[in-house]
């Protein structure tokens, strides 16, 4: 399995969830690999889990929401502390309820999913990659390793940003999108990846 020579734990970053290879995710029997199409012009990212999320709701609002109409008719509608407490619960359950409702409508009507298998006739969005032994294992890997690196981060490496998709080619079985890949990762000449940043 080829890694990056030598010591280049120095061009590492821990890395916020934007600044991650968005299109590849570790599961506990090894890697998720998305096509990038999928996503690609969405209002979705993909998760951590493996799940679209729809972005453009700000993080908590849903939650925020749902207490929202929590106490609003505990405090409308109960009369005494136990009948207030009531109506909140019961608030809290049409909130969950009706957000529940409400980001379904969303996820029906703008579902990347659905798209993609219209667009590639039913193809598939994503792969995974559990041989540790398989060319498509090292090349999760590579790429993992390269979107940990301060030079890939800062876009100083892949500044097109194509390693998303070569990835996916090369988990096709693309022989050509594998050499990018190892020349994205292994430089013949430009930016020294192990040099501090």
């Amino acid at each position: 399995m080829s890694t990056f020579p030598g010591d280049a734990s120095v061009d590492f970053v821990k890395q916020a969830p934007a600044d991650r290879l968005p299109t590849l995710i570790r599961t506990r029997s090894g890697y998720r690999v998305f096509d990038p199409a999928l996503i690609a012009g969405t209002h979705y990212q993909i998760d951590d889990s493996g799940t679209l999320v729809w972005t453009r709701l700000p993080a908590g609002s849903t939650a925020l929401a749902v207490l929202a109409v929590g106490g609003a008719s505990g405090l409308l509608l109960g009369d005494g502390w136990l009948f207030t407490l009531l109506w909140f619960v019961a608030g809290v359950v049409v909130g969950a309820g009706l957000a529940g409702l409400g980001l379904t409508i969303v996820h029906a009507i703008d579902d990347p999913e659905r798209r993609y298998r219209n667009r590639t006739c039913g193809a598939p969005y994503s792969m995974d990659v559990t041989d540790r032994g398989s060319r498509a294992w090292e090349l999760c890997v590579q790429a993992e390793r390269l979107a940990a690196t301060r030079s890939w981060v800062a876009g100083r490496v892949d500044r097109e940003r194509q390693l998303p998709e070569l990835l996916w080619a090369a988990v096709l079985g693309s022989g050509w999108a594998a050499e990018e890949i190892g020349r994205l990762v292994n430089p013949s000449t430009g930016p020294n990846l192990h040099a501090p940043a």
